[in-house]
């Protein structure tokens, strides 16, 4: 994310694409809701998380500028492991502060009114965590 007002860089995305050998470039939507249904989407998910947290530490090794990220979790992964906790290690692990790792919410999970969702949004803020911007 470009801030506009300074034209400075502010913000990263983790974004997954997938290239295969044989099919070439795969975008999300070609990958992603077979990994949901099958409930291993939360790899993806936390691969990115974990590639963020060594990119971070290789930065500031260099002393370099560390910019926030954004990262995308689905509402699998609330049911299929301890994300919260997968995410405070990974946050632990590379000494980021919680302003750096902001949470966006899948629309597939969005699409989820459940009190389970509510309670996931408020778990995240009371961690401390920006985003959810969805």
């Amino acid at each position: 994310m470009i801030d506009i007002q300074n034209m400075k860089l502010a913000e990263c995305e983790a974004l997954s694409h997938w290239i295969d050998p044989r099919y070439g470039f795969l975008s999300p939507s070609k990958f992603i809701p077979a990994l949901e249904a099958n409930r291993e989407v939360y790899k993806v998910d936390c691969h990115a998380l974990e590639g963020y947290g060594q990119d971070a530490e290789f930065l500031r090794e260099k002393e370099k500028e560390i910019f926030p990220i954004s990262f995308n979790i689905s509402r699998t992964d609330l049911e299929a492991c301890d994300i919260y906790q997968k995410i405070e290690d990974t946050v632990a692990r590379y000494g980021l502060s919680r302003d750096q790792v902001h949470i966006e919410i899948t629309e597939s999970a969005l699409n989820d009114s459940s009190q389970a969702m509510v309670e996931a949004v408020q778990h995240f803020h009371d961690l401390g965590l920006p985003g959810l911007d969805g």
